[in-house]
């Protein structure tokens, strides 16, 4: 003998299980405000670590400019001026800003960030802030990546308040 079985309709037992389209944005939304809230609570950097990211920042960029200038065969050079630099290119009309790539952003350091660079043995001359200065004379950048791979001899020394200055030179390490 066979039982009959109760029917039940689709509609009926798709509603018996699983959540509402408005239940799971709820939670969706108070998740996110937890997360928000976790976020802000954070501690901000010390500054150790924001001059190592500012560190690895500035390395990642000089190496992208000296692989750059090795595989273009042109030569590349930063100009530099107030925590903030731009990349120029040498061309027969002299150096020109780079207005495409990676290289064509301003690369700038954090304000709580300061830097000291000497070039040669000698502290940084100024950039000027525009292509040309007020007499039609171009920039000229203070440290230049050449096609074969050298780089002018540097050292940029990074120092925050609360942290042991690090230092960076052409050679483009990191050091312990």
């Amino acid at each position: 003998m066979v039982k009959n079985l109760p029917v039940t309709s689709l509609i009926g037992r798709s509603s018996q299980r699983g959540f509402s389209l408005l239940e799971l944005m709820v939670v969706i939304f108070i998740i996110g405000l937890l997360s928000g809230v976790a976020a802000l609570t954070l501690p901000s950097k010390d500054g150790g670590a924001l001059l190592q990211e500012q560190r690895f920042k500035l390395l990642g960029s000089l190496r992208s400019a000296r692989a750059e200038a090795v595989f273009s065969g042109r030569s590349l050079g930063l100009a530099w001026q107030q925590e903030r630099g731009r990349f120029y290119v040498l061309t027969a009309q002299g150096w020109q800003s780079i207005q495409q790539g990676v290289l064509a952003k301003e690369l700038a350091l954090d304000e709580r960030v300061s830097s000291d660079i000497s070039v040669g043995g000698e502290p940084l001359k100024s950039a000027m802030d525009t292509d040309e200065d007020e007499e039609g004379q171009q920039t000229t950048p203070q440290l230049v990546f050449l096609g074969d791979g050298q780089i002018s001899p540097f050292e940029w020394r990074l120092s925050a308040e609360g942290a042991e200055s690090l230092v960076l030179d052409e050679q483009l390490t990191v050091e312990p």
